[in-house]
């Protein structure tokens, strides 16, 4: 196999140029796109390597803390938030489940259409809107998971009502969780958190 000299770049369709026969605008941009990518990745690794050690630590804070004491710390679904002595810097724990919904979602929307037509008494047009706004889509076109989920702590005796609710319960399909760390600085005097930007966007 012959070597490739290495002075020669190798275009995208398999031919090579020698970076010294370039045009200087491209010789300039060819260097510059290498030098900051080189960069980029060097960071995404050490972005990757904090977030893998955050999490361990902070599962191992909770860990110990079972075990010396007999406590548990956090919120519900593995959430958990730690602040230093002084106040001002916090590293919180999160994690998101990612929902969706099978096709028993239809029929419990005809279900609820049928309640809300046939069976929900005029003082209770607070209900028609909480349903009618579950049900529409947002700005994104996505479905409201939060508000057809909430659907469920209305607790109503009518069996069209509890036939949704399980309609929506067989329909609630738990597709993956993600967790994810962030940082906060906060400011002593407001006491509001200000997020540590690790996002190139948001820097």
């Amino acid at each position: 196999m012959t070597a490739v000299p290495t002075d020669l770049i190798e275009r995208p369709d398999g031919s090579f140029v020698s970076l010294e026969t370039l045009e200087p605008s491209k010789k300039l941009a060819h260097e510059l796109v290498t030098e900051l990518f080189q960069k980029a990745e060097k960071l995404a690794a050490e972005l990757s390597d904090l977030k893998q050690l955050s999490l361990s630590e902070m599962q191992a804070y909770r860990e110990m803390m079972m075990a010396d004491y007999n406590v548990s710390v956090g919120g519900q679904e593995g959430n958990l938030s730690l602040r230093s002595v002084c106040g001002k810097m916090k590293v919180e724990l999160s994690v998101a489940k990612f929902v969706s919904f099978g096709p028993e979602l239809e029929a419990a929307k005809g279900l609820l259409d049928e309640f809300l037509n046939d069976e929900l008494e005029g003082s209770s047009d607070v209900i028609r809107e909480i349903v009618t706004g579950a049900f529409a889509l947002n700005s994104k076109g996505r479905i409201n998971r939060d508000g057809i989920l909430g659907l469920q702590k209305h607790k109503f005796e009518s069996p069209l009502w509890q036939r949704a609710m399980k309609a929506i319960q067989e329909a609630t399909i738990r597709d993956a969780t993600a967790t994810y760390i962030r940082f906060y600085s906060v400011d002593p005097a407001t006491k509001k958190d200000v997020l540590v930007a690790l996002d190139l966007a948001k820097a």
